[in-house]
């Protein structure tokens, strides 16, 4: 229920459940927020793969995060983010001056001269509340595929370029991988093995026909390669976990093989055990020299996964933050005063 909430709005939410409590109601919340959880739960239910693992009840058990993450990964995690060697080179995508209007309301800015840079081998974070414009500059950036009366310039590789289009984003080495993988990101009546190599065919086709073996020896290739967990790669994404349906998503982009990953809420709806698994896959594509993005609400995984932050609040840059600078106290201090500014 607080997914799409931010932490003020999360509190009250928690409150008036306890609230509900006092008054005899029963409530069921189910979450991967495991802060929240612990907060308003008198009894915890852990499921795994379809089945209760156990349940945990407060006052008698350990009602820790780490106890949580044992029951729903199955053994002790050392560590919610994995280590990273930050080898970090040149600029890959700079922006400058990016203003983006709304599409519907005239004269409403969503994005107002924003200004910002990822780095060869680089994950840079970008957090804000909801609304702070975060998914709009990056579908603005991925070929305009938000926004209206567009400005300002956008270099990929030291060069200027105008990607008008979604194709041209992609073709210049772009990829967005949406918050909203069930509308946006993939086809859910379709298998695997298409949605994994929609978004660049052209390399598995020929002259305009499909070539099923290799759009089947892909699939398979990225399922055993991000540890999907699925019988088969005819398997329609819409029956998979929410964490099998992002690593679907994440391989679609990989394909297409950008050199500049924007991850919009990557890890949104999905178990811890899920969650490491794509900070493993991000550590990888940054070991390969790729050029990560990442947009987030949850504030540990921005500090946990990021080599520099921005802060974002009601569609400006307000702060850009070495990781060695940025806590959560401080990122929320550069929201506060912009808006008080303002």
């Amino acid at each position: 229920p607080t997914a799409s909430l931010n932490e003020s709005d999360s509190k009250a939410l928690l409150e008036l459940l306890l609230q509900f409590k006092r008054q005899g109601m029963t409530s069921i919340i189910i979450s991967h927020k495991l802060n929240e959880i612990s907060y308003v739960a008198d009894k915890i239910t852990i499921i795994r793969d379809g089945s209760t693992i156990e349940t945990l009840v407060k006052g008698v058990d350990d009602f820790s995060e780490e106890r949580i993450i044992k029951g729903m990964v199955g053994r002790d995690m050392s560590s919610r983010f994995p280590k990273r060697e930050s080898h970090i080179g040149e600029v890959m995508l700079e922006v400058k001056d990016w203003t983006v209007y709304h599409p519907q309301f005239e004269g409403r800015k969503v994005c107002d001269n924003v200004s910002m840079n990822v780095r060869k081998g680089e994950v840079v974070g970008i957090s804000g509340l909801m609304g702070a414009g975060r998914t709009e500059l990056a579908m603005s950036m991925f070929g305009h595929s938000y926004g209206a009366d567009i400005s300002g310039t956008l270099k990929l590789h030291g060069k200027e370029v105008h990607l008008k289009t979604i194709k041209q984003a992609i073709e210049a080495g772009l990829a967005y991988v949406t918050e909203d993988r069930k509308g946006n990101g993939l086809v859910l009546t379709n298998p695997i093995r298409v949605n994994t190599t929609l978004a660049r065919m052209e390399k598995v086709s020929r002259h305009g026909v499909i070539d099923f073996d290799a759009e089947r020896s892909v699939a398979e290739d990225y399922k055993n390669a991000l540890h999907t967990k699925t019988p088969s790669i005819e398997q329609n994404v819409g029956n998979l976990s929410g964490g099998n349906q992002q690593k679907v998503l994440l391989a679609k982009w990989m394909f297409a093989d950008p050199d500049v990953l924007i991850l919009d809420e990557p890890t949104r709806g999905i178990d811890v055990g899920a969650k490491y698994e794509i900070y493993c896959i991000i550590n990888d594509l940054v070991a390969e020299g790729k050029s990560v993005i990442m947009i987030s609400s949850e504030l540990p995984e921005i500090l946990g996964m990021s080599d520099r932050v921005y802060v974002m609040n009601e569609g400006r840059m307000v702060a850009e933050l070495p990781i060695e600078e940025a806590t959560s106290e401080v990122i929320m201090s550069k929201i506060l005063q912009s808006s008080a500014k303002k």
